[in-house]
């Protein structure tokens, strides 16, 4: 099976470089130490900087003076999954992926609203905050609907559009996610010990292929995370964003990449964002899932690196 764990070529590192050590280090640490290691092979480093009430975790890399690309996750998700995306980039890109606030180590506070309207307002605090020029921007399902937000609210900043199985138009044809979610059910959180597999089985059309001591670490995690997540759902759900209307004012190019076997966002989305946006481009990734990025890194870094250098040679 296709081992897609972005950290498990740390675990190996790390075991070779000190053996005896593992036997005194906890599971979250070699961990941890996986995913760091994972980061530097990407070219990338942790930072954190203070906006809008919170501390921003971000993954940065590249030459400074590069055309930057930023990079939004998904629900329930975090920075990590762009890792072996941006790894294609790194080299010539400046990389900008952050923790989106309420999600991964960023801050979690109960009095704030979570919606995509306040995640533009955060988000823009943050491009203002680290001084970026006019940028890529490129979004995963929660991510792509605040991407294509970002775009509407603030289009001197956006130099293209990158939506991976984006969230935000009404599906043709439901999801098992939007049928569950219709029904008050929310199958993106974990609801036991037990439950990961389930959750990758949704999110992947090849789950990845996973340590056991890595499982129960992302097990952990989101079991802590399931309470907040809950809450941002509900804000979510009370301030909905509906793009199928405003797509056609986004006249920045944009791509449109999604998997065919989507289980999250049904792949007929896809047709909703290409008839709304003026120029667009869409790609649809056979045998493929949810987060295309993770299940097929560089295969969806070759698709996005030949959409920048067409945009590139208007």
């Amino acid at each position: 099976m296709r081992t897609l764990l972005y950290f498990f070529l740390g675990l190996l590192a790390l075991a070779i470089a000190s053996y005896s050590a593992i036997y005194f280090l906890s599971p979250a640490t070699l961990v941890e130490a996986g995913i760091s290691h994972e980061r530097k092979q990407a070219g990338l480093e942790l930072k954190q900087i203070d906006i809008a009430k919170h501390d921003i975790h971000y993954l940065s890399g590249g030459p400074n003076n590069a055309p930057v690309l930023l990079m939004l996750h998904g629900y329930a998700a975090n920075k990590d999954n762009w890792v072996r995306f941006a790894a294609q980039f790194s080299d010539r890109y400046r990389i900008v992926a952050p923790d989106l606030p309420g999600f991964g180590d960023s801050s979690r506070m109960q009095d704030q609203s979570y919606d995509i309207a306040s995640q533009v307002e955060r988000l823009q605090a943050f491009v203002e905050a680290l001084k970026l020029p006019r940028f890529h921007i490129l979004g995963n399902s929660m991510g792509g609907m605040l991407a294509a937000s970002y775009s509407l609210e603030h289009p001197d900043k956006v130099l293209s559009l990158g939506l991976l199985n984006s969230a935000g138009v009404k599906e043709p044809k439901p999801s098992p996610r939007s049928l569950a979610w219709a029904e008050g059910r929310n199958i993106l959180l974990l609801e036991n010990t037990e439950d990961l597999d389930r959750l990758f089985e949704l999110a992947f059309n090849h789950p990845p292929a996973m340590p056991q001591i890595a499982k129960d670490y992302l097990t952990e995690k989101a079991l802590q995370q399931r309470a907040f997540n809950e809450k941002i759902a509900k804000d979510l759900m009370t301030n909905p964003t509906e793009l199928d209307d405003k797509l056609e004012q986004i006249s920045i190019p944009s791509l449109i990449i999604w998997g065919d076997s989507d289980r999250i966002i049904d792949m007929s989305s896809a047709s909703i964002f290409s008839q709304g946006l003026k120029q667009s481009t869409t790609i649809i990734m056979e045998d493929t899932g949810h987060l295309p990025m993770l299940e097929r890194p560089k295969q969806t870094a070759k698709h996005y690196q030949q959409f920048l250098q067409t945009i590139a040679g208007k």
